[in-house]
C-alpha cells in the first residue's frame, strides 16, 4: 500500500486527535514533505539526531516519535550531529532535513488517548477503570481520553508486589517509597513527569493508595509519606510503552510490518554504576 507522509500524519492523528493536545504541545510534522511516499518508518521515544541517523541506516524515510524535538520556541542554530556546538534540536533538524528524513511526534495527544491506558494496564495485569484527569478536571468523563490511569490491582496486593510487577512490566530498578507491606487497593499511573504538589493531594483526597510515576520530586514523595506511596520509574522507561502503541497504529494504517522499525535508542540514553 503506498502513503504519503501527510497520509501517515492523518491516520496518526486519528488515532491521537491534534485536540486533545496541551495548547503549549507541537504534536505532529515538525520537518519534512507531507507529499513525500512513505518507504520506511522507525519509532523512538525522542527526535534526535542519532535517531535519524539510524532511521536513515534502516532503510526508513519516516521517524513517528513520542516526543516532539522542543517545546517551546527552537534551536537558534542548525548544524550536523558532529558540531559540537550546535544543541541537540538543532542538530536533529540539520540532519533531518539534510538526509530527507520526515518526522512527526505525538506527544500529550497520545498521553491522552485510551490505547495508551489499556497498553498500561495490560503490562501491569491490573483492571482499568479509567483516566486520572477527571479527578482534575470533573468536566472530563473518566472513561474518555485524559491523563493517566486509574489501576485495580487483585485483592490483598502489597505495594512490594505493585513494585515488582512495575520492575518486570517496563524493565527498570524503580525507586520506591512506602512500606513494603502495605496493602495497595487503587494505583494512579502518570507516565512522564509529574512535579505539582496538588497531584499528590488530589490522590490522597480520592484514597488512592499508590502512584506509579515516570519523574518527580524528591521531597514530594517525602511528603506525600505514609499517605501516598509511590513507584518512580523514570521519565523515558515510563514512556516506552507508547513506543509500542505508535507502531501499533503505524501498522494499523497500512504500513508494511516488514517496513517499520523501533529503533529502541532512547532505552539508552543514560546509564549508572
Amino acid at each position: 500500500m503506498s502513503m504519503t507522509v501527510g497520509e501517515l500524519e492523518a491516520a496518526l492523528f486519528n488515532a491521537f486527535a491534534r485536540e486533545d493536545a496541551e495548547s503549549w504541545d507541537q504534536p505532529g510534522l515538525s520537518v519534512g514533505d507531507r507529499s513525500c511516499v512513505v518507504s520506511g518508518v522507525a519509532l523512538n521515544l525522542d527526535q534526535s539526531a542519532a535517531a535519524v541517523i539510524a532511521a536513515e541506516k534502516a532503510g526508513c524515510n519516516v521517524l513517528v516519535t513520542h516526543h516532539p524535538p522542543f517545546i517551546k520556541g527552537g534551536p537558534t542554530e542548525l548544524g550536523p550531529a558532529t558540531q559540537d556546538e550546535t544543541s541537540g534540536p538543532g542538530k536533529f533538524l540539520y540532519e533531518a532535513a539534510a538526509r530527507g528524513i520526515s518526522c512527526i511526534a505525538m506527544h500529550t495527544n497520545a498521553d491522552r488517548a485510551v490505547c495508551v491506558r489499556e497498553k498500561f494496564a495490560e503490562m501491569l495485569g491490573y483492571e482499568c477503570i479509567g483516566n486520572f484527569e477527571h479527578l482534575l478536571d470533573a468536566s472530563r468523563d473518566m472513561l474518555s481520553t485524559g491523563y493517566g490511569a486509574l489501576l485495580k490491582p487483585p485483592a490483598n496486593t502489597t505495594l512490594a508486589q505493585v513494585a515488582q510487577r512495575a520492575k518486570d512490566a517496563f524493565e527498570v530498578s524503580p525507586r520506591v517509597w512506602g512500606s513494603a507491606e502495605r496493602p495497595i487497593r487503587i494505583i494512579a499511573l502518570l507516565n512522564g513527569s509529574w512535579s505539582e504538589p496538588e497531584l499528590y493531594d488530589v490522590c490522597v483526597k480520592q484514597g488512592i493508595d499508590c502512584a506509579i510515576v515516570g519523574e518527580t520530586r524528591y521531597h514530594f514523595c517525602t511528603d506525600a509519606s505514609p499517605a501516598l506511596s509511590i513507584i518512580d520509574l523514570g521519565h523515558d522507561m515510563s514512556e516506552l510503552p507508547i513506543v509500542e502503541v505508535l507502531q501499533n497504529v503505524v501498522c494499523a494504517a497500512g504500513i508494511a510490518p516488514e517496513d517499520v522499525c523501533n529503533l529502541g535508542l532512547s532505552a539508552n540514553n543514560w546509564w549508572t554504576l
